[in-house]
């Protein structure tokens, strides 16, 4: 019996996953040595596949003509950002609280909302561009200075500088003169401190900003693994 498939669902591989489907960790750039063969854990590494007519892969057996290629990972020194999910990055560090990981909306809120993204998702299949912005909107009032509604954590708020630098605006208060002032001091948030603050989020928030914890984490997006290529 035939099979239709009904749909595809686009995500990041989260870093276990990719360590995982990887048959070897390249952690050179070399490809060949003096003798011209290929160096282990080099690019040309022959687990990742071969080119060599007469030559079997070391991970299936086959010869070039049959062997599809397989994956290695590359370990990298520093989590860095995707330059594709700036803007997605953004947008939760926009939202979230840097202390808890929760949508910066008051319980009564967060339940409003909660239950029109669900009878919009029953009636339509998805959720309305209006809701979405509301939500959003609603969420960044406490980014300017304000206590986090669910754990109390005042609020720092973050400019994004393109094309992957997130700064945290701080208020500081001092005396000067005998007045006070409030100076604006700028923090850069890391790649590790920005993965660290996503781990936070939980699921049903992040399905509140229409991410779908099911397919991609916001973690994922900062890259601490990639993929190497087949050969």
């Amino acid at each position: 019996m035939s099979k239709v498939i009904d749909a595809i669902k686009f995500g990041v591989l989260p870093p276990d996953e990719i360590r995982r489907l990887s048959v070897v960790e390249i952690n050179t750039s070399d490809t060949y040595d003096e003798d011209g063969g290929s160096i282990a854990g080099g690019l040309m590494d022959q687990r990742l596949g071969t080119l060599e007519p007469r030559q079997r892969c070391r991970t299936c057996g086959n010869i070039s003509i049959n062997c599809p290629g397989h994956y290695g990972h590359i370990e990298l020194a520093v989590p860095v950002i995707h330059v594709e999910f700036a803007k997605h990055i953004y947008k939760l560090l926009s939202t979230t609280c840097r202390s808890c990981g929760r949508v910066l909306l008051t319980p009564e809120d967060n339940e409003i909302y909660r239950e029109r993204r669900d009878e919009e998702n029953k009636l339509f299949g998805k959720v309305s561009v209006e809701t979405s912005k509301e939500i959003v909107k609603s969420a960044k009032k406490y980014k300017k200075f304000k206590d986090c509604p669910v754990c109390g954590m005042t609020q720092s708020n973050v400019k994004f500088a393109k094309p992957t630098s997130f700064l945290e605006i701080e208020e500081e208060e001092f005396d000067s003169d005998d007045e006070s002032l409030i100076e604006e001091i700028s923090r850069r948030l890391t790649p590790n401190m920005i993965r660290e603050w996503f781990e936070r989020i939980p699921e049903e928030d992040l399905k509140l900003l229409d991410f779908d914890p099911q397919v991609t984490r916001p973690e994922w997006k900062i890259l601490q693994v990639i993929p190497g290529p087949a050969v």
